[in-house]
């Protein structure tokens, strides 16, 4: 680390060497080219050197800012194994409960109020629980496309929260393979029954 900062700090002597040496050769009255030593840079070589020198390092500088935008964005995304379902998520960040509880509430205060109307749901989840269990009853098994295939978000919704309450009731078992195979629903059996 140490390395590194003496050479920023070299890199930086140069340039300030360099941008005295060309404003004491703006200063003072030009140097005839007969007292040029052989190889050396005229002011103009060495300010066009300077400027190229420069263009690149505001280019590095223009990179190296998008760059930790980037990073920024990144760090603000949890990363799951694609191929893996079961894998646990990354947290690449600390979330510290209060501050996101203060950041919650200081938006939800300086959100501007809206009128809304608040329309009564058509689906409850006591009707979906008896709309699920009475289709399983009758057909013994059903797939959850099939429960789901005339309603709209809200009554899929109020579907999938009812298959969940029948399923944690234990009025409702499931069989799903793999997890984008169908979700079968089945009557629940007791496990008393299934030792006999």
């Amino acid at each position: 680390m140490d390395a590194l900062d003496v050479e920023v700090a070299a890199e930086y002597l140069v340039i300030a060497a360099t941008l005295l040496y060309l404003k004491s050769r703006s200063l003072l009255p030009a140097i005839p080219s007969d007292f040029l030593a052989e190889g050396e840079e005229t002011p103009e070589e060495v300010e066009e050197r300077l400027r190229r020198r420069l263009v690149v390092y505001s280019k590095y500088k223009g990179v190296a800012r998008e760059l930790r935008v980037r990073a920024d964005d990144a760090r603000a995304y949890l990363y799951r194994d694609g191929g893996d379902p079961s894998t646990d998520v990354v947290q690449r960040y600390r979330i510290l409960p209060d501050k996101l509880a203060a950041a919650l509430l200081a938006a939800v205060r300086s959100a501007k109020p809206e009128k809304r109307t608040i329309a009564r749901d058509r689906f409850s989840m006591a009707r979906q629980m008896e709309f699920v269990t009475r289709t399983v009853r009758e057909r013994g098994n059903v797939e959850f496309r099939e429960l789901c295939r005339d309603l709209d978000r809200s009554g899929i919704i109020a579907t999938f929260l009812a298959i969940l309450e029948l399923i944690r009731q234990r009025r409702l078992a499931y069989v799903q393979s793999a997890p984008a195979d169908p979700l079968r629903l089945l009557p629940f059996i007791p496990a008393e029954v299934h030792a006999n």
